[in-house]
């Protein structure tokens, strides 16, 4: 199931890249630059629903495995239907939240002075995008549970087959009726009815589930919350991690090195996607053999999956060294030349951070709360790091920081703590 999994992964990942290949060019030119940057701007404010499911789903996917792995499916109805109710709660508040401060806020204050004559469009688009969110957030809880079951491949199928659609709808939305709502229900809306589908089949194949939603949930609540917590601060590092470079340099150093740095880390993130590809599905699985006491395949899988992203992170190390300078110019048309020191960084940075990215999934399936106190303790440090090596160094003192702030603590420590949990697992009885 591991394996197809990642190759479900790989397939819903290139039909991903190839709609966002698609959308971006198309609806920047269909929409124009002023409703395209109102776009982003409104999607990126209803992202912030996304952390309502953090609270719930990982929880899920953990304790569905467990309680699968012992036959309780008792246990997974309840905490299936406690899960719904928890993130249908907390994604009816966000979005009543959000509601309230776009329709009560001036827009002036909210996205700027020359969005004002674009007010009663704007509470049109906001109504319908946040009802699309908050439905895309709910259904979600469908995606934890089929990964507790270890059929994230469904899930991957699913986004495929949507994200495929997505590009026909978006291709004639662009050319008939490009409005915001309409892009946002084609990007958004479509890939939320993958979800609904395999909700019914998730309920057709395991009926039981149904029975939970009349039963109380209160014992539930407390586990979902524990994972879901660890998970929001591993959420809250990421971001952290994705957004601070750009944000320490735009305050600390010059445009141009921003921009530099922002490219050239994004660009590898993009190959980092890869990684995810692999590493994704591998924290369910990891859960699900523990639940079993099957700690021999947790060893094996590690080590293979650990020599193939080594090879692969070496060689686009590799290639990020020798080839930015001529993708920057080429593609991005600006100039890089005496950036050496900011390509090696990023370079052995990226090693680094695959290594230590297979560590955290590993043990997100053994100790998760291991996992968000040193995400957290990592990005701390980095953004120390930045603000000392920035001014002095400019965008590779911003490589230098993230690299010291992994070799300062993750890359060390993570084999350490992944192997005494192995030594306590292996001390508990096979059925506890």
């Amino acid at each position: 199931m591991l394996r197809f999994a990642i190759i479900g992964s790989a397939t819903s990942k290139t039909f991903g890249l190839l709609l966002q290949a698609v959308a971006i060019p198309l609806v920047y030119h269909a929409l124009g630059q002023h409703s395209y940057e109102l776009y982003l701007l409104l999607t990126a404010a209803l992202t912030t629903l996304t952390l309502a499911q953090v609270g719930a789903g990982p929880g899920l996917t953990q304790g569905i495995a467990q309680a699968s792995a012992a036959q309780q499916h008792e246990r997974e109805a309840t905490l299936f239907n406690a899960a719904f109710r928890l993130i249908g709660g907390a994604t009816l508040i966000g979005g009543i939240v959000i509601l309230a401060v776009i329709h009560l806020v001036p827009t002036e204050s909210l996205f700027g002075a020359g969005f004002g004559t674009d007010r009663p469009a704007i509470l049109v688009a906001a109504n319908v995008c946040v009802a699309v969110f908050m439905a895309q957030m709910l259904f979600g809880i469908v995606d934890s549970a089929l990964a507790g079951y270890q059929e994230q491949v469904f899930t991957s199928v699913g986004t495929a087959i949507a994200n495929a659609i997505s590009i026909g709808a978006l291709i004639f939305v662009c050319r008939r009726a490009p409005t915001i709502v309409n892009v946002v229900v084609v990007l958004y809306g479509i890939p939320t009815l993958a979800k609904v589908a395999n909700l019914y089949v998730l309920l057709r194949r395991r009926r039981y589930l149904i029975r939970g939603i009349f039963q109380s949930c209160a014992g539930s609540y407390r586990i979902l919350m524990n994972v879901g917590l660890a998970f929001l601060i591993i959420q809250i590092g990421d971001l952290l991690e994705q957004n601070s470079g750009t944000y320490i340099l735009a305050h600390l150093s010059s445009t141009a090195a921003t921009n530099l740095f922002a490219i050239t880390y994004k660009a590898l993130v993009l190959g980092g996607a890869v990684v995810g590809i692999v590493t994704k599905p591998l924290w369910p699985a990891i859960t699900d053999a523990i639940a079993h006491r099957d700690l021999g395949w947790v060893d094996r899988s590690y080590k293979k999956i650990r020599r193939v992203l080594t090879i692969y992170s070496c060689l686009l190390a590799i290639g990020a060294i020798v080839g930015s300078e001529w993708f920057l110019r080429h593609i991005w048309h600006i100039e890089a030349a005496g950036n050496e020191p900011l390509f090696v960084l990023l370079g052995i940075y990226f090693i680094a951070n695959t290594w230590t990215h297979l560590f955290y999934m590993i043990l997100t399936g053994m100790q998760i709360w291991y996992v968000a106190v040193m995400i957290l303790i990592e990005n701390i440090l980095m953004l120390a790091f930045g603000i000392l090596c920035v001014p002095r160094f400019g965008a590779a003192g911003m490589a230098l920081a993230y690299l010291l702030a992994s070799a300062a603590l993750p890359v060390w420590l993570l084999p350490r703590l992944m192997s005494q949990q192995m030594r306590r697992l292996a001390n508990l009885p096979v059925n506890p």
